[in-house]
């Protein structure tokens, strides 16, 4: 059984299974009792959180808020089960994530459906939430500041624990990728490059927590400069994969897909069964280069 690992006073994690690599839930204690992110379906909900929190000596009627950094499935998925099992709960997300989160199976078919050809199915279920409250950048959620962290998607955010300085990232930093995706996934370039320079900039971040281990330095950071190498290592990784789509499309090799198989392979990752994700890097990565 899994269990619920503290990472500082009152903030834990949960590795919840997922296929190919856990997907992290956290759960802050405090003046509001929330849980971030919810696993990836209904059934991790009775076998992993739920079990879980009872270790704690907690049930879902000690949780008032679910909050979620982001609407992918791997994150969100859990959200509709935890919702049947304890009505009370309420949803909270960052404003620009409304629609998503009312009806995520639909964007997790929006998604695949822009490289068809090498994307894996929809999932069967996908449950949704209606919103409780929509969070701007900067909101307070109980003892969590949000912040808009765009890159890894365009709604993408991370919680501070404005106590411990703990960054609940989700997934808006992203390494080299975990084990599965082969790369590391950047939706929105430009706003993933903002958002690294802007948390290396916040004094405040004593401790970083993601929701899946990321290649080459896994999942936390803990202390300020353990923190800013994490950040810089993610700004740098960045830049690789950036220089290495120019040198590509230097080399007049055009293809997305060859050229993400290529980065996969430059940067250690394995092959993915699907490679759609590592493809939205590199179209990223061509935008930014100006060529077409």
């Amino acid at each position: 059984m899994e269990h619920f690992v503290q990472l500082a006073p009152d903030v834990y994690r949960l590795a919840v299974p997922f296929p190919g690599c856990w997907a992290g839930a956290a759960l802050v204690l405090g003046r509001e009792n929330i849980l971030v992110d919810t696993g990836g379906c209904a059934e991790t909900v009775d076998s992993s959180i739920v079990p879980a929190l009872k270790e704690l000596g907690l049930t879902l009627e000690n949780i008032g808020w679910l909050a979620m950094t982001h609407i992918h499935g791997d994150h969100v998925g859990g959200c509709g089960r935890l919702k049947e099992l304890a009505p009370h709960l309420r949803v909270a997300v960052f404003e620009q994530s409304l629609e998503r989160m009312r009806d995520p199976l639909r964007y997790s078919a929006q998604i695949r459906a822009r490289f068809p050809g090498y994307s894996a199915a929809v999932p069967a279920r996908l449950d949704g939430a209606e919103p409780d409250l929509l969070l701007r950048d900067g909101d307070m959620l109980g003892d969590l500041r949000l912040i808009h962290t765009p890159g890894h998607d365009t709604d993408s955010c991370c919680y501070l624990d404005t106590r411990s300085g703990t960054l609940l990232t989700g997934d808006s930093l992203q390494l080299n990728g975990t084990v599965s995706q082969g790369c590391a996934l950047i939706m929105d370039a430009d706003g993933y490059e903002k958002t690294l320079h802007r948390l290396l900039r916040m004094e405040e971040i004593r401790n970083i927590a993601c929701g899946h281990p990321y290649l080459p330095l896994g999942a936390d950071a803990a202390g300020r400069e353990q923190c800013r190498a994490y950040l810089e290592k993610c700004l740098a990784c960045f830049y690789h994969d950036e220089g290495f789509v120019q040198g590509m499309l230097a080399s007049s090799v055009k293809d997305p897909a060859q050229i993400a198989r290529k980065l996969i392979d430059s940067v250690g990752g394995v092959q993915p069964a699907h490679l759609f994700l590592p493809m939205y890097t590199v179209t990223e990565m061509i935008r930014r280069s100006g060529r077409s």
